[in-house]
């Protein structure tokens, strides 16, 4: 998993801490046998906020009771993050008194804290519309002492489908107002932002974060300023229509867009590591990517016969630029009545524009729609996309059926038409029910992979999709574990059927 630079900031953060905290056991003992005594103060004023960081705010609040000289320590503390997303009463009046009590501890500490190491500010609450002073108060705070984290949450407890009705408006132009850029990590979440080229301050700004956004204004314009930014997500964002950023990203590494409404994805970005997309299916252009090591592609739902057709291919077809990456991840919906076997998919596939040549390791997660499970052949075309990744080493796939009938397919085990695959070693397949599309799936596998050395088929779908009810129905295991011996025999390689996993 990638490691954010907020992550990366933290843990160096505590090393230091812990290694600060190290010597000062020693400077007191040492202080101890020769009489003398050891004073938090006595520390170098950058070296206390490390060592108050691996403390919680609370705990570093008790310390002012400890003794006088120590009353002010918390002032320094360099995390402030106020979360008030917890569970409670919903009726009205509740509300207000748990938004009045939060707003005032709010107040308070900022009111008394220096303001100098602050290191992150956060704020995780769900404030009225006639709170915008307060909010306007809490950003001048952050941006004055000039907080490397800004993150602000002001719908915790939101779907994150698209941005409220009315938000907030958080003023960008802050970030830039102190003397030169101190901005690291911005997160922002059910806002409205206004974004423009002339917006200073974020040449420092390495994460940028937009949840839920109101965007009104040039999002490209105010990215051109961000050079060196290393980690973008746009999710659910509104006021976009295209994500066309002409300019190069040239440290960017990890870039996720999701659930956005737009035509179209283009970007510059030549060491990119980590590409994530979720949505329809759109043009997505990643110029450069040479250096691409993981895409994960998350397709919507569309009912068009022919759009479900080119769904599963779409990421070889449709987005070429992805052809560089080592693991692929790809999740989509598809459904027909119309049967296309194997005899008609091989001519019914063109070849795509580039050949995943550095692909080792394939995850397809399907959900089908249909009526009758053995008249759907969706599957096998995956059968000759195959064919454009010569070096795979691992396949996944996971297939969740939501049918109306479905039995184990009765007839001729055949072999869908595949090329030959000299480096396929692992393959494993979750809701694998003998359905005549897997089975001539799975026995073109074994009839054309060489090298296999561990083939396992899981009858229970093992990613939750939130439709348990179509996972453990109608199991037919007796059957599936009868056609694997079989199976076995005729290709000589061995299936492993997995066992039931316990009731929840």
């Amino acid at each position: 998993m990638k490691n954010h630079p907020e992550q990366q900031q933290q843990q160096q953060q505590r090393m230091e801490g812990e290694a600060a905290a190290k010597r000062s056991r020693l400077d007191h003992q040492r202080g101890l046998s020769d009489g003398s005594s050891f004073h938090m103060e006595d520390l170098p004023e950058e070296i206390q906020p490390l060592v108050l960081s691996l403390l919680s705010l609370k705990e570093v609040a008790r310390t002012s009771l400890v003794s006088r000289n120590w009353r002010k320590l918390w002032t320094r503390y360099p995390n402030l993050c106020f979360d008030g997303s917890k569970d409670g009463p919903t009726d009205m009046d509740s509300v207000k008194i748990e938004r009045a009590k939060f707003v005032e501890t709010v107040n308070s500490i900022i009111q008394h804290h220096s303001g100098i190491g602050l290191n992150k500010f956060s704020v995780r609450f769900s404030l009225g519309m006639d709170s915008s002073d307060i909010l306007n108060r809490w950003i001048c705070f952050a941006t004055a002492s000039k907080a490397k984290i800004i993150a602000m949450n002001l719908s915790p407890k939101g779907n994150y489908l698209e941005p409220s009705k009315q938000v907030h408006y958080f003023p960008l132009e802050a970030l830039g107002a102190q003397d030169g850029p101190f901005i690291q990590c911005l997160f922002l979440t059910n806002v409205s932002i206004k974004p423009h080229s002339d917006i200073c301050g974020f040449t420092k700004l390495k994460s940028l974060h937009l949840h839920c956004i109101q965007i009104i204004g040039d999002l490209s314009g105010l990215l051109l300023n961000c050079s060196s930014l290393e980690d973008l997500e746009v999710i659910a964002c509104s006021g976009v229509t295209d994500l066309n950023i002409p300019h190069q990203l040239n440290k960017l590494r990890h870039l996720l867009i999701s659930n956005m409404r737009i035509q179209m994805v283009e970007f510059h970005v030549p060491n990119l590591s980590h590409f994530g997309y979720k949505g329809s299916v759109i043009p997505v252009v990643l110029h450069g990517c040479s250096k691409l090591q993981k895409a994960t592609l998350t397709y919507h739902r569309t009912w068009s016969e022919e759009g479900n057709n080119k769904v599963l291919g779409h990421v070889f077809h449709g987005i070429p630029s992805v052809s560089a990456v080592k693991v692929l991840h790809v999740h989509a919906n598809t459904y027909t009545d119309q049967p296309l076997w194997s005899s008609q998919a091989h001519s019914s596939i063109t070849r795509p524009a580039s050949m995943f040549l550095n692909l080792r390791h394939l995850t397809y997660e399907i959900i089908i729609f249909t009526k009758l499970a053995n008249r759907h052949s969706g599957i096998l075309q995956l059968a000759q996309y195959l064919s454009f990744v010569p070096q795979l080493e691992t396949l996944e796939m996971h297939m969740l059926y939501h049918v109306s009938v479905g039995r184990c397919w009765r007839g001729d085990g055949i072999s869908c038409h595949m090329r030959r695959h000299d480096h396929l070693k692992t393959v494993y397949m979750s809701g694998f029910r003998c359905y005549r599309a897997q089975v001539e799936l799975l026995c073109g596998i074994l009839e054309m992979g060489t090298v296999l050395e561990d083939v396992t088929i899981e009858p229970v779908v093992t990613i939750p999709w939130g439709l348990e009810s179509m996972n453990f129905v109608s199991i037919p295991r007796d059957e599936i574990c009868e056609w694997a011996h079989r199976t076995s025999q005729r290709f000589g390689k061995a299936i492993t059927v997995a066992k039931r996993p316990p009731p929840r």
